[in-house]
């Protein structure tokens, strides 16, 4: 060797630092980990805010009208012509159509029809009867596209009738020998279809009327050669008329005690019952109107009956009216329906409670281990009150020894008296969970109205809820005293 030296051959593993930021992240990865884990895997529970709010009732029903209605036939067979517009208000010997038996008259009215035009008052009228339709059309019936048709055809072949023969009136001064004129025989309101009702009463109401499926009406106007004795046209002569409708238990409940409150007891006994009036919104205009109301009954149906003394020109062409009763809407706390729960209380005699100038509860017997009775004071939360009992919650312990303040079996001393009552007797109260504190605690409501979805519920009551509490959405997710996290 030259150089007398070794090579050292020896390698030294190296050691990396310790890395204390891998640490760190696998911490929070495992964390998240387990977070996600529990989200998944957990039942989620959502709050509500409590709000003001109202609920509107939906009282719509579906009544048959009833009028004084006069069918008229024709005297003499031939070719028909109406010269009254449906609904118009005839007096007596207004002509109401025209019949004519040659055949020249209709040959004429041929001949002039690509002279006649509708103006604009026409037009307007017709656009009217489409925008009243789309608006208040429903797929659920269907049935009223027919009708609404027949309702344009009609008023179209009013307009056109009107026009042909006042041209022919003016054309001619021998245009009476055409035709002939009818005229009314009385003042009223002209309609031109029958459906079997025109002599129908409340008196003599029947099931089989609210069957829309079975209902049939025949337009007088679809035929332009008549027969004597056809039916041709038929007036509404009294401007009262009435709209009959099944009642519901609740409805019929709600006109009884409205016609209830009208009553007038003398002194002697008798019982005077006045007129009995309910607000009522059609469907078809939304015209609101304040009928008198009574119940009929037939074969243990109620009905309600409705009499106006107005508006009768407005629907006469209508046998079938859908309407709203309109009743007064509920102000107060609105929740959810799946917000509310029940919960079992002690029901405890209210002159046992025993009031002193800070705080409310009761005396409640003890008996010692060496025998000795004693009467000691209950502080229990009373959670509801009325003038005969007191709702305490069974399951209340005492804050210092953990033990429940009240058991079945106990006895409380009555106030200012020496006898007892013996807890036992309990009782189920409706309320909600209130997560306020991030835990659940149960409180009373009192629903004042509900539907399928929401109800109303009383402010301010003991022990209850304000606005903009925070309740459980859903109160059979938790339990009482669940942590929300």
């Amino acid at each position: 060797m030259a150089n007398g030296r070794k090579k050292n051959t020896k390698i030294v593993r190296y050691r990396r630092p310790f890395n204390i930021g891998v640490v760190f992240f696998g911490f929070i990865a495992v964390y998240l980990i387990v977070c996600v884990y529990m989200y998944f895997t957990s039942e989620h529970i959502s709050g509500y805010e409590v709000i003001k709010g109202n609920l509107a009732a939906d009282y719509h029903y579906t009544g048959v009208a009833l009028r004084t209605e006069q069918v008229y036939t024709a005297q003499k067979a031939g070719y028909i012509n109406y010269y009254a517009a449906e609904g118009e208000k005839v007096s007596v010997l207004s002509t109401v159509y025209t019949v004519d038996e040659s055949g020249r008259m209709s040959e004429l009215l041929e001949e002039s029809s690509g002279d006649l035009s509708l103006d604009e008052e026409d037009y307007s009228e017709i656009r009217s009867g489409v925008s009243s339709f789309l608006g208040n059309y429903s797929d659920m019936s269907f049935e009223s596209v027919y009708s609404f048709k027949t309702n344009v055809d009609s008023a179209i072949l009013d307009l056109v009738n009107q026009n042909m023969i006042a041209q022919l009136d003016n054309a001619s001064e021998g245009g009476g020998e055409l035709f002939t004129r009818y005229n009314a025989e009385t003042a009223g309101v002209v309609e031109y279809y029958i459906d079997g009702l025109e002599g129908a009463t409340a008196e003599s109401v029947e099931p089989g009327w609210f069957d829309r499926s079975k209902y049939e009406r025949q337009d007088l106007r679809s035929a332009d050669l008549v027969s004597e004795g056809d039916p041709v046209y038929k007036l509404v002569t009294e401007e009262d008329w009435q709209l009959i409708f099944p009642l519901d238990q609740e409805m019929e409940s709600y006109i009884l005690d409205e016609m209830e409150k009208n009553q007038k007891v003398a002194e002697d006994g008798t019982v005077t019952q006045n007129t009995t009036y309910i607000e009522i919104r059609f469907d078809k205009d939304e015209e609101i109107a304040w009928p008198s109301v009574t119940v009929q009954y037939a074969d243990g149906q109620a009905y309600g009956v409705l009499s106006f003394v107005n508006s009768m020109v407005r629907y006469a062409g209508e046998r079938y009216l859908d309407f709203e009763i309109l009743r007064d809407e509920t102000v107060g706390l609105k929740i959810p329906q799946s917000a509310v729960t029940e919960k079992d209380f002690f029901v405890i005699d209210a002159a046992c409670i025993t009031q002193s100038e800070d705080r409310t509860g009761f005396m409640k017997k003890t008996v010692s281990e060496d025998g000795t009775e004693a009467v000691e004071f209950v502080n229990s939360t009373i959670y509801y009150q009325d003038d005969q009992y007191a709702y305490v919650d069974p399951l209340e312990e005492s804050f210092s020894t953990s033990k429940k303040l009240l058991e079945s079996g106990d006895l409380l001393v009555k106030a200012d008296s020496a006898e007892y009552y013996q807890v036992g007797q309990t009782a189920k109260l409706k309320g909600v969970y209130n997560i306020n504190k991030g835990y659940t605690i149960f409180r009373i409501i009192e629903i004042l109205y509900e539907n399928e979805d929401y109800c109303i519920v009383e402010e301010g009551t003991s022990y209850g809820l304000s606005v903009y509490d925070h309740i459980v959405l859903n109160a059979d997710t938790v339990t009482e005293d669940q942590v929300i996290y």
